[in-house]
């Protein structure tokens, strides 16, 4: 193919742009999460996983942009979350709705925490909705700067010297090893 057909040719394709900014990401897409629906995620992922002392609720340190990128994102797993999401959000407000007549975001911690227990519960017919938040959420956070620092993650860096694994850890490395037989 000559240099005029291979121009022509990535004119006419259609795509998503150029690999991402990953020093100074930004996320070309518009984020179409309602601000409904952002407020639910803010308070479910603050029940599911409450700051601390030390470590903010994940509210505050932007879980909800988050997901908005992430379901908002034109890929198709992306997508597929989008449905699981928020189909799952509106199943947690028809669910308040249907067992104390009111939205989820109206009702007090321990009726919220109820809803959360029977949506995460192992007997639940659909818990999709849960697994898929829980994951979001739980790599969302522990992803972030303040997620490498709630679980010590430094990052890959030079040492000076490798202390090994801890007497500790080489007893379970040492019990797994015994039980699969090795």
């Amino acid at each position: 193919m000559d240099q005029d057909n291979v121009a022509e040719a990535g004119a006419e394709a259609q795509g998503y742009g150029t690999d991402p900014n990953l020093v100074t990401p930004h996320a070309p897409w518009p984020r179409t999460l309602s601000e409904h629906e952002r407020a639910l995620i803010s308070t479910l992922a603050d029940l599911i996983l409450p700051g601390t002392d030390e470590y903010p609720a994940p509210s505050a340190m932007g879980i909800v942009e988050f997901f908005d990128e992430w379901v908002s994102a034109p890929y198709k797993t992306q997508q597929q979350h989008r449905t699981v999401i928020t189909t799952g959000l509106a199943m947690v407000d028809a669910e308040a709705r249907r067992q104390f007549e009111s939205d989820f975001l109206e009702l007090d911690v321990p009726r919220q925490r109820q809803i959360i227990d029977q949506i995460a519960s192992t007997t639940a017919v659909d818990r999709k909705f849960f697994i898929r938040f829980r994951h979001l959420l739980l790599g969302g956070y522990f992803t972030s700067d303040i997620g490498f620092k709630a679980i010590g993650y430094i990052g890959n860096v030079p040492l000076l010297s490798f202390p090994g694994v801890t007497p500790d850890v080489q007893r379970i490395i040492d019990d797994e090893l015994e039980m699969l037989g090795l």
